[in-house]
């Protein structure tokens, strides 16, 4: 009986002080207030933006944020694709995020930012330079209001454009400045170097963006953009060149 009466003693005990560390604990937590406010990840949106966005005051019982509102209210941010809110005991608030980054411009009565998956960013907001192409010819009845996300068929054959353009070489994506759409027609690029036309055509643009380049290199430099009225790309097994003098000829694939 008297090893009984031990077993339920310590039992007890145990299950007190264990009371007793979760009550110590939670006291402590309780006590803890937010100091300061990290952010990470941004490069575009200001921290101070961020900061605004997230609603977290100085001396703000730190375990009493609501951390998924506070993502929430970050991420209704255009610029912004992920964020993650982090406790930072015993005093801090980390805020990390991801910002969509723009691959090229539109014009719909002003000038526009649209990201790789075709939503629509706001140009003022940007306090960088980009280096991008512009897509032209956009559609009249495509609503291209901040925040949504552009589907129409040219749109996303542009993007697919840009988007190969920079798997295929660091140089490829400088070859050219604008794209042109054409109501479900060929799309039309023109050269960053003296706007030369090329017609694209639609489709295989890893291999046609490929052949591009090494003919850009090789050809077109060596007699210089100027020397080029048009280049046609449409064709499986020949590059179509139209000189300034000297009539159309065409280049066979290697």
């Amino acid at each position: 009986m008297k090893t009984k009466r031990m077993v339920v003693l310590g039992t007890g005990m145990m299950v007190l002080l264990g009371g007793l560390i979760v009550a110590g604990a939670n006291f402590w937590k309780s006590t803890l207030v937010v100091r300061n406010v990290q952010i990470h990840g941004n490069r575009v949106v200001a921290a101070n933006e961020i900061l605004q966005l997230a609603h977290i005051t100085e001396g703000a019982r730190l375990y009493e944020l609501d951390l998924m509102q506070i993502q929430q209210d970050v991420l209704s941010h255009y610029f912004l694709k992920d964020v993650v809110v982090e406790r930072d005991p015993p005093s801090g608030v980390r805020i990390t995020v991801t910002e969509r980054t723009p691959v090229a411009m539109i014009n719909v009565g002003e000038i526009r930012y649209i990201d790789a998956e075709g939503v629509v960013l706001p140009h003022a907001l940007s306090g960088e330079l980009y280096d991008l192409p512009y897509i032209s010819g956009i559609p009249p009845g495509v609503r291209a209001n901040i925040g949504t996300t552009l589907t129409h068929p040219d749109i996303r054959e542009a993007l697919a454009i840009i988007a190969t353009a920079q798997v295929v070489g660091p140089e490829v994506p400088h070859l050219f400045s604008e794209i042109r759409l054409r109501a479900g027609g060929d799309l039309v690029l023109y050269a960053a170097e003296g706007a030369v036309p090329i017609i694209f055509g639609r489709g295989n643009a890893g291999s046609k963006l490929l052949v591009l380049d090494v003919f850009w290199k090789n050809v077109v430099r060596e007699r210089g953009p100027g020397s080029v009225q048009y280049i046609d790309i449409r064709f499986a097994d020949q590059v179509v060149v139209k000189w300034k003098q000297g009539g159309t000829k065409s280049s066979k694939r290697s």
